[in-house]
Formats: C-alpha cells, structure tokens, sequence
C-alpha cells in the first residue's frame, strides 16, 4: 500500500491534517451560507476579483479529487470512497497560491468482482453524478460562475491525466492500455446521465484539437472557456487560455 501511497501523493493526496483556516471538511461547506463564507476567506486569501473567480480557482485545484480516484480506478481497479463525508482540503495559510492536499480520513477501496465495464459505470457515477455535479451546482448556485468553466476545470486535468500520467514510460503497458479503454469511455461513450442532469456528456465538449505553439515548442489544447487565473494574486493567463492570440494549427 505505501507504494500506492507515494504515487498518490504525487497526485496531491496528503495524509496529514494542517491546522489552517483554509482546511475544510467537505461536508461542512456543502450549504450555500458556508460556501458563500468559505470563497469570502478563500477570495480573501488569492486576492480574486470577485466570487466568481475563486469559485474556478476551488474547482480548478479541486479537480485533483477526480485525478486520485480515477487513477486508483484505472491504475489498481479499485474505487476509492469519495463520500463527502470522507474528504478533506488540507492547506497552508501561507501558501499564496493556494495548492491544497486532498485527505481522505480512509482509503478503503472496493474492487470489482465479475463485470469490469459495469463497475467502471459505477465508479464514473459516483465520481460525478454524485459528487462532482452537486459540487459545481452549488458553485454555480453560490456564485452564478458559469458551469462550462467549472467541467473545463476538471476536464483539464482528466485529460493531462489520461494523456500525460497514464502514458510515461514508468506505466506498464497493460496499465496504458486499459488507461485507453477508460478514457475513451469517458469521453466518448459516457452518457449525460452519468455526470448529473445532463443529457449530453459535459465532458467530451473541451476534447479539443491540440495546437502547436512555437513560443512554447510543444502542442497544447486551448480552453474554452478562461479560468480566470489572471484575476487572482497569480497575475497571469494559462498557456492554454483561449483569450490569448490564436496559434498556427498543427498540419
């Protein structure tokens, strides 16, 4: 298991408590009053523009919660408890950019037995339709941040996930291959349902074409939607902002 451990720790998982007023329960900010109060500290702390930009910011950094449980998915076929109830941000007052671990308070996991492809359905569905979507609707409900930013949130990193972790030379092939398998299902055949009330997939809309950009000397996938990153104590725009000048297309 500690090697488990260490792998997820590269993915933000962190085993300890911090004792900062920006360490939060899930479950404990989950009604609009006590996350209207916990983005006004958060704000606070990145010196946001306003609500709607730290609402981005939390579901940007947030978004690793998806990376650990899929990759524990993908990686070991186990289905991490990704109750509110379970999770934890634990974070530093004094890290400016704010980069919380994510706590689980067990790591107990559920295998699947006879039918993978149903217990991937399964897994998908928690992550998502019950966890994820009640998140970005209060969100939305909170600070009327549009919903397509908060899914390209998490859809950045489900793709660096996939694209990028799944693919170094470290990962054994059979590992890359039904990393494959899952993210093909999970863009392209996972249906509205399973994210929430969606009747389309709310994904598989930022599965961009990937664009060469020279400044960089590498191909990147432009947003949709801009995160707002700018707006923050940060002061700069992503690489991948889709406000920043167009580049030549890849050929």
């Amino acid at each position: 298991m500690e090697s488990k451990l260490d792998k997820l720790r590269e993915l933000r998982l962190t085993m300890e408590k911090v004792d900062s007023s920006l360490s939060v329960k899930m479950k404990e900010i989950l009604s609009e009053h006590a996350m209207k109060a916990y983005l006004k500290l958060l704000g606070e702390h990145l010196d946001a523009s306003n609500a709607k930009v730290t609402a981005s910011i939390f579901m940007k950094r947030y978004a690793f919660l998806p990376v650990i449980y899929l990759y524990a998915m993908t990686a070991w076929n186990e289905k991490l408890d990704v109750s509110y109830g379970n999770i934890s941000l634990e974070t530093k007052d004094d890290e400016k950019l704010w980069l919380p671990g994510i706590r689980f308070n067990h790591l107990d996991t559920k295998e699947f037995e006879l039918d993978r492809d149903k217990w991937r359905i399964e897994c998908i569905e928690t992550l998502f339709n019950d966890h994820i979507s009640p998140l970005i609707e209060r969100l939305y409900y909170t600070t009327k941040v549009s919903k397509l930013i908060l899914w390209e949130n998490i859809a950045v990193y489900l793709f660096w996930l996939y694209e990028a972790v799944f693919m170094g030379e470290d990962i054994p092939k059979e590992i890359q291959h039904r990393a494959k398998e899952d993210f093909q299902f999970i863009i392209f055949q996972a249906s509205g349902t399973m994210f929430g009330n969606y009747v389309e997939n709310p994904i598989t809309r930022y599965y961009n074409e990937r664009l060469y950009v020279e400044k960089l000397g590498k191909e990147i996938r432009k947003r949709d939607t801009c995160c707002y990153s700018h707006l923050t104590n940060m002061k700069k725009r992503c690489a991948t902002c889709p406000l920043i000048s167009k580049e030549k297309r890849v050929k």
